[in-house]
């Protein structure tokens, strides 16, 4: 018999089982099964059945033991004809038995667009699928089916994923799209005039922010940005630290919904009508925090590397720039340069305590944490309140 392959990630030991387990394997496989958990000490055991074609009763009985010394014990990846004897026998109300998903290929598919995690493709005229990075993805598909739910019921107009699916070896998650197009394509088609890309993108969103959720429905985005304080404080001086602290606890907390990566790739159009997607980051709080985030994706991302903007939407820094500016301006209702110049320089705040926070987390090279740090304590220097 072939030798068992396994994985871990973090406190998880993946074991993947193959073939068949009848009465001429089932000690041998259930003696690696061991061996495995024995030199990963400490570890929750999942098995993998995605390529397992059959079990028999004395295969049955060593997952009933296994499950005696590992009570969190789950089986994923079962096909359908496993699955029917797990299922027979009662093990599905005793052990965590998944089903396997369809297995689809996103090659040749439109790519639409690409956040922290995963990727959004166009795979047919009625649906998008979202690839996620992170190779054991479940607990975040799940998680964003639920966040999704939770909008939908609460009055955001979004799409709720309705299928999950195997790409590679990792997963994704499907969602009913009809012919919608993304409010960033519309940008592309016409830099010129951004004036209907910025109307869908900014009346979306606004519309989003005056949506209350029930308080400990969604997570609080200030806490987030208070744990960015932590770790930053020790970067900047101490005065500009205690600035940033001073600033950050003064946003009142708010139960009014955020999405925490908004920008035109998460925003489709569907017959006229703005549907928002990719709801892994929804939240609550001050939509300055929503604003930091934006200025991030269109002018913050793209100061030390301009072709990060154009890859990520296809459009020049400039536009992007713009596109930014016209967006604050009709989020906040006003022409007036002084009052935009105000809230960008608040939403700097945000954006640029992220941009810090991620290139020291990421080991950056001295002149790009330099750089950020640089236009934090300026963005700090300019601004009283974050508030507006």
């Amino acid at each position: 018999m072939k030798k068992l392959e396994f994985r871990t990630d973090k406190d998880i030991l993946y074991i993947s089982l193959e073939g068949r387990i009848d009465a001429s394997n089932a000690a041998e496989v259930e003696g690696e099964i061991a061996e495995i958990r024995k030199v990963n000490p400490g570890m929750h055991t999942v098995l993998d059945a995605d390529a397992l074609e059959y079990i028999s009763s004395a295969g049955l009985r060593i997952m009933l033991r296994l499950r005696k010394e590992e009570p969190k014990l789950a089986i994923i990846n079962v096909s359908p004809e496993v699955y029917g004897v797990f299922e027979m026998t009662g093990f599905t109300e005793m052990i965590t038995i998944e089903k396997t998903y369809p297995k689809i290929s996103v090659e040749g598919c439109e790519f639409i667009a690409k956040g922290a995690n995963g990727a959004v493709y166009r795979y047919d005229d009625e649906t998008i699928v979202k690839q996620y990075f992170n190779r054991d993805a479940l607990p975040e598909i799940m998680q964003e089916r639920e966040n999704s739910r939770k909008a939908f019921v609460l009055g955001v107009n979004t799409a709720i994923p309705y299928g999950i699916v195997r790409i590679g070896d990792g997963y994704g998650s499907i969602t009913e799209l009809l012919n919608a197009t993304s409010v960033t394509k519309l940008m592309r088609a016409d830099t010129e005039n951004l004036s209907q890309s910025v109307a869908y993108f900014i009346d979306t969103i606004k519309e989003v922010h005056a949506i209350e959720a029930q308080s400990g429905d969604l997570p609080d985005f200030k806490k987030w940005v208070l744990e960015w304080v932590d770790f930053l404080e020790k970067y900047l001086d101490e005065a500009h630290a205690q600035k940033m602290r001073t600033l950050i606890e003064g946003i009142p907390d708010s139960n009014f919904i955020i999405h925490g990566d908004y920008h035109t790739n998460n925003v489709m159009v569907q017959n006229g009508e703005p549907i928002l997607i990719d709801m892994d980051t929804l939240a609550v709080g001050h939509p300055i925090l929503e604003l930091g985030s934006m200025f991030n994706a269109y002018v913050g991302f793209g100061e030390l590397d301009k072709m990060g903007i154009e890859s990520f939407f296809g459009i020049d820094s400039e536009t992007a720039h713009r596109f930014w500016r016209l967006s604050l301006a009709r989020y906040l209702g006003t022409d007036d340069e002084n009052a935009i110049i105000d809230a960008e320089n608040k939403a700097k705040v945000i954006g640029y305590m992220r941009l810090l926070r991620r290139c020291l987390r990421r080991d950056a090279d001295e002149t790009t944490v330099n750089h950020y740090r640089a236009n934090l304590n300026e963005a700090l220097d300019k601004v009283d309140t974050l508030l507006f």
